[in-house]
């Protein structure tokens, strides 16, 4: 697991740690366990963390005025992002344009960000690498003509949920939110299969590997490479 993006995301982009496991691909009990063993500092949760005292908003807003950059105000403070962002709209200020977490007052490399996703690296990649907000590199990205790379679908779509055995799996393998994936496969009536043994075991009680395709609303070539994957030699024809 890459500590430094984690703990990138979690100090200087506010994200929560179950956030940082989502983004990254892992579970937030292992993120929680890399950030403590890092050495870094947690923000207390709920409402019993510690109240911001006044002078030190003041301090936030006379900052954040100034020009001072968010990731600077961040690691002073030791806040999260949205802690900052509150406190400034309480104060009757305006957030800056994009709203984004910049490093310093350096400006987004455009062009940078096009190469990459010319290579296939998609935001929140881009995001992590660059220190820029997710948000903020596919607003540039949509500006560029770099929209959303399209889901695969139909019998693609059910073989690659197959492969990667999860929808957590196949959004990390797509580079896409589980959520789309969640869509996409609810939009086209996919499901997962049993385990190769339940299949064997259905296959035998049926007799007939269509039947089975047909009761699991699957194509026979999706069951067949089921099989195949769980190390169940087939014929040519599913019978």
């Amino acid at each position: 697991m890459d500590v430094a993006a984690a703990t990138r995301l979690y100090l200087e982009d506010g994200l929560s740690v179950r956030q940082i496991g989502q983004r990254l691909g892992w579970s937030h009990t292992t993120i929680h366990e890399a950030l403590v063993g890092a050495g870094v500092p947690l923000r207390a949760r709920g409402r019993g963390g510690r109240r911001i005292p006044d002078q030190t908003r003041q301090e936030i807003v006379a900052a954040y005025v100034a020009g001072e950059s968010l990731r600077s105000l961040l690691a002073r403070h030791q806040v999260a992002a949205q802690t900052i962002r509150n406190i400034v709209t309480e104060a009757g200020v305006p957030l800056r344009k994009g709203g984004c977490v910049r490093a310093g007052k350096a400006r987004f490399d455009r062009q940078a960000a096009a190469r990459l996703a010319e290579d296939g690296w998609t935001a929140p990649a881009i995001a992590i690498l660059m220190g820029f907000s997710e948000g903020h590199v596919r607003r540039v990205l949509r500006g560029l003509g770099y929209g959303r790379a399209p889901l695969p679908a139909g019998e693609d779509l059910a073989l690659a949920y197959d492969r990667a055995g999860s929808i957590r799996g196949l959004a990390v393998e797509l580079g896409c939110s589980p959520w789309r994936v969640k869509r996409a496969l609810e939009r086209e009536g996919i499901r997962a299969l049993p385990r190769p043994r339940a299949l064997v075991a259905m296959v035998r009680a049926s007799g007939s590997g269509r039947a089975v395709a047909e009761e699991l609303g699957c194509s026979v070539g999706r069951l067949r490479a089921a099989l195949e994957r769980g190390g169940v030699r087939t014929r040519s024809k599913v019978a």
